[in-house]
């Protein structure tokens, strides 16, 4: 069948229409998709490009201060080998000029040369040449050390003569010390403080005219209860007891097994209110066992005479009762004041009681026994006159470590509360420095 022409006309613009968009859509997708892989294209390079850049960066700081450190090696050996400084130039002890002899010099090859900057001598030379002298060095070490004695690094002999001068100055000074203690205790000497027995105190001038004692108190040495002397390193003194019918009954045998070697016995005494004379209670038999035992036996008797014709009747009382016995040891005429009550012999005068105790002293005296005044501080140096007794041989009696008496004495009794084998209650102990029995 046969079309119009129109029919013709219309399909073929028609289908340019539809070929058209198509074409358009086609482009479009091809814009898009080459848009697409242009944009992924950018980003993978934009990716890539970052990451190189870091790399290239920490390549490039890593290659600088590589770089940096070789300069700086450079550098240093650079200075090290352009300097001129040397060991020799070094002075860590930058000390002032001492004005010793600037010829001399120290060495030590183990510690380097060592000039002074100040004076610009060479106190440490560390060359071969000064190793020979090792042996006289004194090195950076001893300073070290805070021997501050080598710090001007003088030769060994100025080092001797400053420290032997240093020496004589000290002995010098320690010669003037000893000078000065000296001078101190002779003006100590010259008076003695003395406690009395109503606890007042008094300073006390001593009499120049009184022979001093010349024992060494270092030299004793006690041994509880006993107390000993020694010179030369040898026991001279004797020890012995205070005996009366106040310890009650003694075992002498057991005092002479204790190192006791006398006893000083009471015969008897004065009543210092009635004035009669009493004697001891124990006596005899005091007197027998100590001969039994083989100790060496002194007497003493206490007196309350207020004269002369009273110190000799005391005297002859003691004798009679002491006759028959050997009595070796001194006889001591003992005089005190009474604790708490009144005396007869507290109304009398320094020279009376220093009369009365010479007129019972001769009268032993004569008839052969030794002698003997007993008297603790306060009565030798103020209730009697020493200077008209110091003829005769002193018991001191003072309680301490060492006697503080400054004339000559014979016997010290020096612990009146000891206890000792063969005595029941407290007992006076007694060092002699001499050995009457002799």
């Amino acid at each position: 069948m046969k079309l119009h022409d129109d029919y013709y006309e219309e399909e073929h613009s028609s289908g340019s229409k539809i070929t058209y968009v198509y074409m358009l859509l086609i482009m479009s997708v091809v814009i898009l998709g080459v848009t697409a892989l242009v944009f992924w294209a950018n980003q993978s390079k934009n990716k890539s490009d970052g990451s190189g850049y870091a790399a290239a960066m920490a390549q490039k700081e890593a290659k600088a201060a590589e770089t940096s450190k070789k300069m700086e090696a450079n550098a240093s050996e650079s200075v090290i080998a352009e300097s001129k400084l040397t060991s020799d130039d070094l002075d860590i002890w930058t000390l002032p000029d001492t004005g010793r002899n600037k010829n001399s010099s120290k060495s030590d090859k183990n510690n380097g040369t060592v000039t002074n900057q100040t004076t610009g001598e060479t106190v440490i030379d560390g060359s071969s040449s000064a190793s020979g002298s090792t042996s006289q060095s004194q090195t950076a070490d001893a300073l070290s050390n805070g021997k501050t004695s080598v710090y001007d690094m003088t030769n060994k002999e100025g080092l001797n003569e400053d420290e032997k001068s240093d020496k004589d100055k000290d002995s010098s000074d320690k010669d003037d010390k000893k000078d000065d203690e000296d001078d101190e205790d002779e003006d100590e000497t010259k008076s003695i403080q003395v406690k009395h027995s109503d606890g007042t105190k008094e300073w006390v001038d001593l009499n120049e005219d009184i022979p001093r004692h010349k024992y060494d108190f270092k030299n004793l040495t006690a041994e509880k209860p006993l107390m000993n002397y020694k010179e030369d390193g040898k026991i001279v003194s004797k020890c012995g007891v205070d005996i009366s019918a106040n310890q009650g009954e003694v075992d002498f045998s057991k005092l002479k097994s204790a190192g006791c070697d006398f006893v000083m016995i009471k015969v008897g005494a004065r009543g210092y209110s009635s004035g009669n004379i009493v004697t001891d209670a124990n006596l005899e038999d005091n007197l027998k066992a100590a001969k039994k035992a083989g100790l060496d036996i002194g007497v003493y008797f206490c007196s309350q005479a207020v004269n002369k014709s009273e110190a000799r009747e005391e005297a002859d009382e003691l004798m009679d009762a002491i006759s028959g016995y050997n009595i070796k040891y001194p006889v001591a005429f003992v005089m005190e004041n009474v604790d708490d009550d009144m005396a007869r012999i507290e109304a009398l005068e320094q020279s009376e009681r220093t009369q009365i105790a010479k007129a019972f002293m001769n009268r032993v005296e004569d008839a052969g026994y030794k002698p003997m005044i007993y008297g603790d501080k306060e009565w030798l140096l103020t209730m009697v006159d020493m200077e008209d007794l110091q003829d005769y041989e002193v018991w001191f009696a003072q309680d301490s470590d060492e006697p503080e008496y400054p004339y000559e004495f014979g016997m010290w009794q020096y612990d009146s509360d000891a206890s000792v084998k063969g005595i029941k209650g407290d007992a006076a102990m007694i060092l002699s420095f001499k050995d009457y029995a002799k």
